[in-house]
């Protein structure tokens, strides 16, 4: 490869959508079997249009992939499913290992490559990790296989497709902070929005800011207690999340319906609770498991913040509530600012 392609990098952009209908060289995801996520769909595509017998009999190994055709069953050309079968996605270095296989792995199938798709990994799991700190892990990943050379020469652009218009935004405004253009680098436009792209050539590409190590388990978090319809997605992407992000604070919630609050995902949001600086739950919408999640704050002493609309604060909220302190509010543009000054004592 010449020096002026390893000082160009690829270009890295963001695109709401569906992954499965986005056109590009190859397609790329983690195979995860107990789970309805992407990987889930396509092998059940490749296995319903006969191009498979039995996907279900297949492990992949450590350092293995599945290279396929993706014989229109996506938009993309090929599908790359990167191994081990059913790899721990548990904390942001697994995050970062697994971004890094995807680009080494592309480059051990031989195969030109100009534009790859994924998604963002980490998120919608058990786990409950940052989407932020999250995607930042990924582009690290990225750039741990820059670095190393392990990577497609004709790589151009990596999009991650995301199909939540939320945290498809999020990712935007994050990538911008991340990955400054960089001015020896030029303009370049994207394939999909013909906007300026943000080009990754290794760790000096990141803001300084932005090039330490990812996230741990002892990274200081707030916890987000809350209903997850999308009624509420407004309160937590406009209003809370980037309250606690200004506070330098990773910010976690599930993504979990009722029906998988059970086990071990009880036990993981109790240590999320115990191990938070704070508890921030939006009480709108009266959810028993935010009650439940709050009563837990409680009973083992992690600080509270408790959010809820007038209209319930004036007739819904339980007797042992009403005397608690909480942030009314109106409208959710001035909840951000709301949270946020209670934030400065609360994190103090």
């Amino acid at each position: 490869m010449s020096d002026s392609a390893m000082k160009m990098g690829f270009g890295i952009e963001i695109y709401q959508g569906d992954a499965l209908e986005f056109a590009a060289d190859v397609l790329i995801v983690k195979d995860v079997r107990h789970s309805h996520g992407l990987d889930f769909k396509i092998r059940q595509r490749l296995q319903q249009s006969g191009f498979v017998a039995d996907l279900n009999s297949w492990h992949l190994e450590a350092g293995e992939y599945f290279f396929s055709d993706s014989h229109n069953i996506v938009s993309a050309q090929k599908i790359l499913v990167v191994g081990p079968t059913n790899r721990a996605i548990d904390n942001y270095t697994d995050v970062r290992e697994l971004a890094a296989d995807m680009l080494r792995m592309l480059k051990r199938t031989g195969t030109k490559i100009q534009y790859a798709a994924t998604t963002l990994q980490g998120v919608k799991t058990r786990v409950a990790l940052d989407e932020r700190e999250a995607f930042r892990a990924m582009l690290l990943g990225f750039s741990d296989a820059y670095e190393e050379g392990e990577f497609p020469a004709a790589l151009e652009f990596i999009t991650f497709v995301e199909i939540d218009e939320n945290r498809a935004r999020l990712m935007q405004e994050a990538l911008q902070d991340f990955l400054p253009p960089a001015p020896s680098v030029g303009a370049v436009l994207t394939r999909t929005t013909q906007q300026i792209a943000t080009i990754l050539a290794g760790p000096e590409s990141f803001a300084p800011e932005f090039q330490r190590p990812e996230a741990t388990d002892t990274t200081p978090h707030v916890f987000v207690a809350m209903p997850f319809a999308d009624d509420y997605d407004d309160q937590f992407y406009l209003a809370i999340r980037p309250a606690v992000q200004d506070s330098d604070h990773l910010c976690i919630r599930l993504d979990q319906n009722e029906a998988t609050f059970t086990g071990d995902i009880v036990e993981l949001i109790k240590e999320r609770i115990r191990t938070a600086s704070l508890v921030i739950a939006l009480l709108d919408g009266a959810n028993p498991n935010v009650y439940l999640e709050v009563g837990y704050a409680w009973g083992v002493g992690t600080p509270t913040m408790l959010v809820v609309h007038k209209s319930q604060a004036e007739k819904d909220l339980p007797f042992d509530v009403r005397g608690q302190k909480y942030v009314v509010y109106d409208k959710i543009y001035k909840l951000k600012d709301m949270i946020a000054a209670d934030l400065k004592h609360l994190l103090r």
